[in-house]
C-alpha cells in the first residue's frame, strides 16, 4: 500500500513535466507557423508585380474574348509588361499616313476600345487598393512603378526635305505621343504613368519592305518592383 502511494505521489510530481513538454511543443508551433507565414507575405509581396501583370494579362484577353475584338494582339512580354498592338493597318487604311504623325481618322474606333480596356483595369487605384503592400515594400527599400509605355514605330522610307520632322526617330517619337495624349485625355490615368519612346524603323515588324505594316505604335501596361532612393522611386 506504501508502495502504491509513492508511485502515485510520483506520478504527480512529474505531471508538470508532461504539461510543460506539451506547452513548449504548442509555442514551437506557433512559432514555425508565425515564421512560415512571414515568409509567405514577403514572398507574395516581392512577387506581387509578377502577379499583377499576370492579372491584367488575363483581364485584357477576358474583355477582349467578350467584346470579340479579333484585331487586338495582346501579349505577355515578361519584364517588358503587356503588350497592346492595334494592327498598323486594317483593310485599305493605315493607321499613320507615310511620313505623318496624325492618326488616320478611321483608326480611332480602335483607340477608343483599347482605351476602354486599359481603363477598366483601373491602375490608378492600384496603390490604394494594395496599400498593407506598398507599405511593406517601403519598409524593404522598395516600391511599385505603374508604367504605361507607348512606343512608336516608322517605315524605312526616307523622309522628304519638306517634312517637319528630322527624321525617321522623330516621327516615331510624335506617333508615339500622339496616341500617348489620347489616352491621357480618354482615361483617368495620371500623367506621371506615362512615357513614350521612338524607335524609327529599327525595330519593324516585319519585311522593311512592306511600309504600311511598320507603321505602328505598341503599347505596354508595365508593373514593377523598383529600388527607392530618398523616398523617391529612381
Amino acid at each position: 500500500m506504501a508502495q502504491d502511494t509513492s508511485i502515485v505521489a510520483e506520478r504527480a510530481s512529474n505531471g508538470w513535466k508532461v504539461t510543460y513538454s506539451s506547452f513548449l511543443t504548442g509555442l514551437l508551433a506557433f512559432f514555425l507557423l508565425l515564421v512560415m507565414k512571414a515568409e509567405h507575405e514577403a514572398e507574395s509581396t516581392f512577387k506581387f508585380a509578377d502577379k499583377m501583370k499576370d492579372d491584367i494579362y488575363k483581364q485584357i484577353n477576358f474583355q477582349k474574348q467578350s467584346k470579340k475584338l479579333d484585331w487586338l494582339y495582346v501579349e505577355h512580354a515578361g519584364p517588358k509588361g503587356i503588350k497592346l498592338l492595334i494592327p498598323s493597318e486594317i483593310g485599305n487604311q493605315a493607321f499613320f499616313q507615310s511620313g505623318d504623325d496624325q492618326i488616320v481618322g478611321d483608326f480611332y474606333y480602335y483607340l477608343e476600345n483599347v482605351a476602354d480596356i486599359v481603363e477598366s483595369l483601373e491602375l490608378q487605384e492600384i496603390p490604394t487598393r494594395y496599400s498593407d503592400v506598398y507599405a511593406r515594400l517601403k519598409e524593404a527599400g522598395n516600391t511599385i512603378k505603374i508604367n504605361v509605355r507607348i512606343e512608336g514605330h516608322s517605315d524605312a522610307q526616307p523622309l522628304g526635305r519638306s517634312s517637319k520632322f528630322r527624321d525617321n526617330w522623330d516621327l516615331s517619337t510624335a506617333r508615339a505621343h500622339q496616341v500617348m495624349k489620347y489616352f491621357m485625355s480618354e482615361t483617368p490615368i495620371p500623367e506621371d504613368y506615362f512615357s513614350v519612346s521612338g524607335y524609327g524603323h529599327f525595330h519593324p515588324l516585319v519585311d522593311r519592305n512592306r511600309y504600311d505594316e511598320n507603321r505602328r505604335v505598341e503599347i505596354y501596361l508595365d508593373i514593377q518592383m523598383v529600388e527607392l532612393e530618398n523616398g523617391n522611386h529612381v
